[in-house]
């Protein structure tokens, strides 16, 4: 043991230099190198929605609604001229959170500032365009229903029922609205994750260390070994 001792110090001595050097080196490369291979850069928005209110069992579900956004046919048809590829990225990537009963938060993110602002908007704009036309819907057959009992002439007994049916359905009229954005945030960019210059550096100080660790302590092992 004692021998395999003093040839290790023997190496070391020999080779000093470039232990020396070879840690510092790596180091020096780790802290520059990297500026140029951090992550790009990628952008977020989000949008939140108060949900509609007019006895729709999905459009009005705030617990719904997210499968209802992430659904193949849904991004389909909101955005009809993107490639099912892209369909599947868009997917893992849209963040969709159910924040009480009546809101909703819809966050996505990208590479691209451009891509980030038009997925969001889109898929948004889908969904709203929908729930306009079935809130439009659900309002026409409440007034019209108020229209057809407001004309219809009714007996004396029957009068207190009818108003009491009216009064219940102005007010169902008052109550039933589609669902709007209530809160939207500009595009924030984000840098690309990855290790800081401070940290790859120590980095390849280490592995230096360890490269020569292996040249210079190892090889008397083998040897003895043998």
């Amino acid at each position: 043991m004692k021998d395999i001792l003093i040839r290790i110090a023997r190496r070391l001595k020999k080779n000093s230099i470039w232990i020396i050097a070879l840690p510092l080196i790596l180091g020096v490369l780790g802290y520059l190198l990297p500026s140029q291979m951090e992550g790009k850069s990628s952008y977020a928005a989000q949008i939140t929605i108060a949900s509609g209110n007019y006895d729709n069992p999905l459009y009005n579900n705030t617990e719904e609604i997210p499968l209802l956004l992430k659904s193949d046919s849904f991004l389909k048809e909101a955005l009809p001229e993107e490639k099912e590829e892209y369909l599947a990225e868009v997917k893992e990537k849209l963040v969709i959170n159910a924040e009480s009963d009546s809101l909703i938060t819809i966050s996505y993110s990208d590479r691209e500032k451009e891509r980030t602002e038009s997925v969001l908007d889109a898929i948004s704009s889908a969904f709203l365009k929908k729930d306009q036309a079935l809130f439009a819907k659900r309002e026409a057959v409440i007034s019209q229903s108020i229209d057809a009992l407001d004309g219809e002439n009714v007996s004396e007994d029957s009068k207190v029922d009818k108003e009491r049916f009216l009064y219940e359905l102005k007010n169902t009229k008052l109550n039933v609205k589609a669902a709007s954005i209530v809160d939207s945030e500009t595009v924030n960019e984000a840098s690309g994750e990855g290790m800081s210059p401070k940290k790859k550096a120590v980095l390849g100080v280490l592995i230096g260390v360890t490269i020569a660790f292996f040249f210079i302590v190892i090889p008397e092992f083998f040897r003895e070994s043998f």
